[in-house]
């Protein structure tokens, strides 16, 4: 045991990865695998402010239904931390477990991914991102090379092309250096070489979520929190601060691939958002021409060569339904799901996840393929919980 350990500081050493030895102090020294949702203290974080707060309804009857025991166990199985519908304005459903409660922030991990494509969209919308097929190279200065064809879109939609490892057992991997190291700036911008051809084929890179963030700050002139508050967080009502948290000190930039940290119920919103095509009770937040690209399945290859069935703009569909079902995604089972035919959102957040649907020569489901096999099981939830409100 000694040996290994000697061993493990002198690789850390050798590498420079010192960023490895925050991630064990936060994971393993703390009994856990990996980050969690409650992870906001160990990072400065900064605060994404709310205003008046618009309040859901309750519904009268939130309460009274129930899971049936198969339901029960299924979400239970995977440690569940709140399981929330929303009808509409109204809340008929909400359960919170363990340490969690209404008003916990739990980190959103890669549902921030979705929040900043649709800040990406507000300043297209505002006219200071100009076009979404400009280059990058119009906004960051490191893409004025063997980078400088790649366009905005291409970042959106994950066919960078940029080299990018996304393991979430490596301590070695980027998405981890990303998570845990303060130089961000570098290794999203800098330390990545083409792979492939660029605009073909849909992989998904954190690395090119934070490339966003970076197009986005230059675009606006401030921070992405600063616009999410103004843009997002005070139009759509929510009850309570946000919080994003940084790469490092209070002068550095949100890990805007990660760690958006909001109430159960504010998360809502923003499935409400999505059904309502980026319209928050009158007031056009997001267009609609936006949200019908960010919910619509890029025109991309698979890395297996099959046609792309799950992303669109930072931003993941399932087809596996006669009317359209899309939702935010995150590490460790977190869940905004909206299903606009029905006015129905559902958020599921926790710290467990089954498998990818892996098609079978026994059973063939292209349109399950690649997704989170839980997925259908919460849809079906939530339509179950809406037909004993009194829904269809």
């Amino acid at each position: 045991m000694l040996a290994l350990i000697i061993i493990g500081n002198l690789i850390i050493i050798v590498s420079g990865r010192y960023y490895i030895y925050k991630g064990i102090a936060n994971t393993y020294m703390k009994g856990h695998i990996r980050p969690t949702i409650y992870d906001k203290d160990v990072f400065t974080n900064r605060i994404v402010e709310n205003g008046a707060s618009q309040a859901w309804i309750d519904s009268p009857d939130l309460g009274s239904f129930i899971f049936s025991e198969k339901q029960k166990t299924r979400v239970e199985l995977l440690k569940p931390a709140s399981f929330l519908v929303a009808w509409g304005d109204t809340i008929i459903y909400e359960q919170y477990w363990g340490e969690h409660d209404v008003n916990r922030l739990g980190n959103s991990f890669s549902m921030a991914k979705s929040i900043v494509s649709l800040l990406v969209g507000v300043a297209h919308d505002e006219g200071l991102i100009k076009s979404l097929d400009e280059p990058v190279a119009n906004y960051l200065p490191e893409f004025n090379d063997e980078k400088k064809d790649i366009t905005i879109r291409q970042i959106l939609n994950m066919s960078s092309g940029l080299s990018w490892s996304e393991s979430y057992v490596s301590p070695m991997c980027d998405v981890a250096e990303l998570y845990y190291d303060t130089d961000d700036r570098d290794l999203a911008l800098n330390r990545r070489t083409i792979e492939e051809e660029s605009g073909k084929t849909f992989r998904y890179k954190s690395g090119d979520t934070q490339v966003l963030m970076y197009i986005l700050k230059a675009a606006i002139g401030r921070s992405v929190s600063e616009y999410a508050s103004e843009k997002l967080w005070i139009p759509m009502g929510a009850e309570s601060e946000a919080l994003w948290s940084l790469a490092g000190d209070e002068e550095s930039n949100e890990k805007a691939f990660c760690c958006f940290y909001a109430t159960s119920r504010d998360f809502l919103r923003l499935g409400k958002l999505i059904n309502h095509n980026g319209n928050w009770n009158g007031k056009q937040l997001v267009s609609e021409a936006y949200i019908s690209e960010f919910s619509s399945l890029a025109p991309l290859k698979k890395p297996d060569g099959k046609p792309n069935n799950l992303y669109g703009f930072q931003y993941w569909i399932y087809n596996g339904l006669p009317y359209k079902v899309s939702y935010f995604r995150g590490m460790s089972g977190q869940y905004i799901i909206s299903i606009p035919e029905k006015d129905l959102v559902i958020v599921r957040t926790g710290s467990g996840v089954e498998a990818n649907w892996v098609n079978t020569p026994e059973i063939q489901d292209d349109a399950m393929e690649g997704h989170r096999t839980e997925v259908p099981a919460y849809i079906s939830i939530g339509l179950t919980i809406m037909a004993q409100a009194g829904g269809s």
